[in-house]
């Protein structure tokens, strides 16, 4: 039965795929910033509370965010 909102229920064990780890602290969370700097060569998934250090750092490029709500979105 749909839920009053039409979004489409997800189980626990989807939600939590969905919850990446960080490529600094290893915390996992729903949003996270793809970024490069001099320091980090290659595009990095980081969470927002790791991003505050690294976007001060020389070469800094934002490249996106992932949210893992977005594969619930309707289009």
């Amino acid at each position: 039965m749909p839920q009053p909102d039409d979004t489409p229920a997800v189980s626990q064990s989807q939600h939590k795929e969905q919850m990446i780890p960080c490529a600094l602290c290893q915390s996992p969370g729903p949003v996270h910033f793809r970024v490069r700097s001099n320091l980090i060569k290659d595009w990095t998934l980081i969470c927002p509370q790791c991003w505050y250090r690294i976007e001060r750092q020389p070469g800094y490029q934002y490249g996106g965010t992932r949210k893992a709500s977005r594969r619930q979105r309707k289009r």
